[in-house]
């Protein structure tokens, strides 16, 4: 049995953009990235990660800024919200959706945190969850569980 609902929805504070997602969401983490960082204004950015194809813009489209080479980071137009980060992985196109954008975010807990090592000195999670340096393959061991 899953950690994770099969379907989710969500979309920005105004409601002018809404997405449906349709399986269970490949990852949840934790992200300590610079970039994630800023596109967010806030110490760690939280994400499901999804495959593109399991993802539908129901409600009007999103606005997409090139944040650096193959990586896109979408918001709205209206409102400001960002929405998703979205890049190839290991070949496919994926889109990671802010989890505080998603409608029931209670569901979806994060798994581990990646780019570890970018983290603000100050700030860290009180859990067990493995943590990366940096981002991690399939197969990869976590350089660590646990806060410092």
């Amino acid at each position: 049995m899953s950690q994770y609902p099969n379907s989710a929805a969500g979309g920005c504070l105004c409601g002018a953009v809404r997405y449906q997602a349709t399986a269970e969401p490949d990852f949840v983490a934790y992200c300590h990235c610079t970039s994630c960082r800023k596109a967010t204004g806030a110490p760690v950015a939280v994400y499901a990660t999804y495959a593109e194809k399991d993802v539908q813009f129901t409600k009007r489209k999103r606005s997409v800024f090139a944040s650096s080479p193959g990586v896109s980071r979408t918001f709205c137009g209206d409102c400001g919200t960002p929405i998703s980060y979205e890049a190839e992985w290991n070949g496919d196109i994926v889109i990671g959706f802010f989890i505080s954008t998603l409608d029931e975010p209670d569901n979806f807990p994060p798994q581990k945190h990646v780019a570890h090592g970018d983290r603000i000195s100050w700030f860290d999670a009180a859990d067990e969850l493995p943590r990366f340096l940096g981002f991690p393959g399939a197969v990869q061991k976590p350089d660590r569980v646990g806060p410092e």
